[in-house]
């Protein structure tokens, strides 16, 4: 069976996950602690607490998907640490934040109406 990825949400866990556990031991955070439906068509972000390493997961007809990236750099990825900062990101955001690129920065929108 091949994977449409259009067709699933990405959702991001924001702060520090333990990095030690595995599909099922995240799975039961997406439930308890996030609230969501962990067999839904989505994936799921976590990232360990030194910023390098970013796992994600998703359920695949009878078992877990489980996908991980860890940074050989110094760098780190840049992650959210609050629910109003994670927020739902699509797979084009996620492309560029495995990048290198900052999605979570954003600029505050002004609506001025007189020239100070």
């Amino acid at each position: 069976m091949q994977l449409n990825i259009e067709e699933y949400d990405f959702y991001v866990r924001p702060g520090v996950t333990d990095m030690r556990k595995r599909a099922t031991g995240l799975s039961r955070i997406v439930q308890n602690q996030m609230k969501m439906m962990p067999f839904s068509k989505a994936v799921f972000l976590f990232c360990g607490k030194d910023h390098k390493k970013i796992v994600a997961i998703t359920w695949n007809n009878n078992g877990w998907i489980e996908i991980s990236k860890r940074l050989e750099c110094k760098s780190t990825f840049r992650w959210p640490d609050s629910e109003e900062e994670a927020m739902k990101v699509n797979f084009n955001e996620i492309l560029l934040m495995l990048k290198g690129v900052d999605t979570w920065r954003t600029l505050p929108v002004l609506s001025p109406e007189f020239v100070n």
